[in-house]
């Protein structure tokens, strides 16, 4: 495993880290938990290997997610490093903060978090954060030991995360960067410049670029084996980034990602201004670009969003209309965008602001006619 230096003053951090938010689960709706047996396997499997940085959030898997990285990596806490974020809608009044952050160190089994984000900032986001004063209680909280380092997660314009960055409470941030998306690329650079560590989601494009297979390596002039090689050479190759989350579901795919991460090589200039060139073929994902995240599973019907687009931009980009057609048909994904009651809630929670509805309608009209 290689490691890297997190910003101006962080540890030596894996450059390949751990996102807790899809390890498997059972139940359903409100009763669906982390599935311990599985997951635990996976969270050591991946210490064993030498990752050392673990991601999870307050409100992943029914906020049963922290409980499991907490479970399986107790007794080796002081070698690993725990990343949790907090949404700044569940600080509404004073102490809501102090509430949820030591609910969480009680969940996780630790006296301190290495990483506390402010979660899926924006621009209203960070407003709302300032006039509950969050950024004063992470600071005290920092003081007093129970925060090392304070962070925050991204979802907005690039102009945004340097005014965000501006405000110079922020030690490292997390943001959306692959080979499809590349809008923060010069920001990252610029805030990495300043000594602010770069943690990159979504390395994989929310498995658009593994879906895309042979087909999409093809589209590269790159000594990757495979699409998921492709993928983490490109993000890991840039300087600005310190580290990437991988969200990973099996320790078949622990052990996949983690040798693909050791042999990735910095990617030469060359490299990246073909990569570069090659996304000129992909423009067409710009309007309906999806990163998997799931939040926008609050449909009253429960309609999956995700799983339409997934179909919908195999068929557009790398061109399988039959095989994506047949696909959207069995999974009778037709019947359930007709279900589409238009009331925008799904939307509302997208961090790429995607009009759902709409796009749903028009996805249906592509396949159906």
């Amino acid at each position: 495993m290689q490691y890297k230096q997190f910003g101006k003053n962080g540890p030596m951090v894996s450059r390949l880290g751990f996102g807790c938010m899809r390890l498997p689960a059972v139940g359903e709706g409100e009763n669906r938990r982390c599935d311990d047996e599985r997951c635990i396997p996976i969270l050591r499997r991946a210490y064993e290997l030498g990752i050392n940085f673990f991601d999870t959030a307050w409100g992943y898997t029914n906020r049963d997610n922290p409980r499991i990285m907490g479970k399986a990596l107790h007794d080796v806490r002081d070698k690993v490093y725990f990343s949790s974020k907090l949404p700044p809608s569940e600080v509404q009044q004073p102490g809501d903060f102090r509430r949820k952050l030591e609910h969480s160190l009680k969940l996780m089994d630790t006296d301190y978090l290495d990483f506390y984000h402010m979660h899926a900032l924006n621009a209203g986001k960070w407003e709302h954060a300032k006039a509950v004063e969050m950024d004063k209680d992470m600071i005290r909280a920092r003081d007093e030991g129970l925060i090392r380092h304070i962070s925050f997660s991204f979802h907005d314009a690039p102009r945004v995360m340097v005014n965000i960055a501006d405000s110079g409470i922020f030690d490292t941030l997390l943001c959306q960067y692959n080979l499809i998306d590349q809008s923060n690329e010069e920001v990252m650079g610029i805030l990495a410049g300043r000594g602010m560590g770069i943690m990159v989601m979504g390395p994989i494009a929310g498995g658009m670029i593994t879906s895309g297979g042979e087909d999409f390596l093809r589209l590269y002039d790159t000594p990757a084996k495979t699409p998921q090689e492709l993928a983490l050479r490109f993000v890991l190759g840039y300087d600005a980034v310190t580290l990437a989350l991988s969200g990973m579901q099996s320790v078949e795919m622990v052990e996949q990602n983690v040798a693909i991460a050791e042999a990735a090589a910095s990617v030469t200039p060359e490299e990246r201004e073909g990569y570069k060139a090659a996304n000129d073929n992909l423009r067409q994902l710009s309007g309906l670009y999806c990163s998997g995240c799931a939040y926008c599973n609050v449909c009253p019907v429960e309609i999956k969003p995700q799983q339409h687009f997934k179909i919908y931009n195999r068929a557009r980009v790398w061109g399988f209309f039959e095989a994506a057609k047949k696909d959207y048909l069995q999974s009778e994904l037709d019947k359930e965008a007709e279900k589409c009651l238009g009331c925008g809630a799904c939307a509302a929670e997208c961090p790429q602001f995607i009009d759902i509805p709409r796009r749903l309608r028009e996805i249906r009209v592509y396949f159906c006619g």
